[in-house]
């Protein structure tokens, strides 16, 4: 029973690890919509497997670090494939090669190495007293899920063509007179750009949750829960973008405004101290003959007798 109850969590991080495998795989044969349903699917199965190890108190160090693989390829590779792919293949932007070939593909490379600096950087600054109300730098979770959906929401309000290239369809409600020209395609990549910054960046994001006030920790929960029955029921994207993206933007305002915030300073990502000038010596050190000790006996001369 011990085995199944830590078993329990990693599978969920398995789960939310196929969600990004099938969502590049889906990006490479042109099933866009797929492709970015896969992304939000891994979001919220993200979060599923803390929630498992702190009810089944499950937690474990191969977790934690099995969770961090799989947000590089759920929310760093899958989108940045999406993205690429997608915009690339659009015959009405200028994606296709030349000087937009190049943006694009920088933005993307860009997105991939901030997403990875910032799962690095967390795995280092976790445990540090600062971090356990807030997050530095938007989350790899939040700011992919917040793209994905907002091009979710570029497909269901763009042209037919755009729709049509993604293979898409959209059931559900949707707003009326709103429409999402050529020019937001364009911004794309920038926006790119300013995700992986936030990622990167030192901007303090509340932790969900952690909120003193009732009203607002129940508002916060009653939309999580409408983010997981739309989400996996592939409706609304523009409510997921919405909601995560005035969460980003209240967070930002809260980050300049609180004086708890503004005195908190990011914790260091490298020793203050040098590290010693030899690692502790291992057991079998003491078979292996010093440097100095093997060069005064190269150095001195045979004893042995001659004929």
């Amino acid at each position: 029973m011990t085995f199944l109850r830590y078993l329990a969590p990693n599978l969920v991080t398995l789960a939310s690890l196929l969600f990004g495998l099938l969502s590049i795989l889906a990006s490479f044969e042109g099933r866009y919509y797929d492709a970015a349903w896969f992304v939000i699917f891994s979001v919220l199965t993200d979060k599923l497997d803390g929630f498992v190890a702190r009810l089944l108190k499950a937690a474990t160090d191969f977790g934690v670090q099995l969770d961090s693989f799989a947000d590089f390829l759920n929310f760093g590779v899958a989108p940045a494939v999406l993205w690429f792919t997608y915009l690339s293949r659009a015959p009405d932007l200028p994606f296709e090669s030349g000087r937009g070939y190049a943006v694009l593909a920088v933005a993307c490379v860009v997105w991939v190495l901030a997403v990875t600096f910032r799962l690095a950087r967390y795995n280092v600054v976790e445990e540090d007293p600062r971090c356990r109300r807030i997050f530095f730098g938007i989350p790899t979770t939040l700011m992919g899920g917040v793209l994905i959906a907002f091009f979710l929401t570029c497909l269901k309000y763009g042209t037919p063509q755009m729709r049509e290239l993604a293979q898409a369809s959209f059931p559900g409600p949707a707003v009326g007179g709103l429409v999402v020209g050529e020019t937001v395609w364009k911004v794309f990549p920038i926006l790119v750009l300013l995700g992986a910054f936030l990622m990167a960046s030192a901007v303090k994001i509340p932790k969900l949750g952690t909120s003193k006030s009732r009203v607002l920790t129940v508002f916060i929960f009653v939309n999580v829960f409408a983010g997981y029955a739309l989400g996996f029921s592939r409706l609304m994207p523009e409510y997921l973008c919405t909601i995560a993206t005035i969460w980003i933007v209240a967070s930002l305002i809260w980050g300049q405004v609180s004086t708890e915030a503004r005195s908190l300073k990011p914790p260091s990502l490298f020793p203050q101290q040098h590290p010693p000038p030899r690692m502790p010596p291992r057991p079998e050190d003491d078979m292996i003959p010093d440097e100095d000790e093997a060069h005064d006996e190269e150095a001195s001369p045979s004893t042995g007798s001659t004929a």
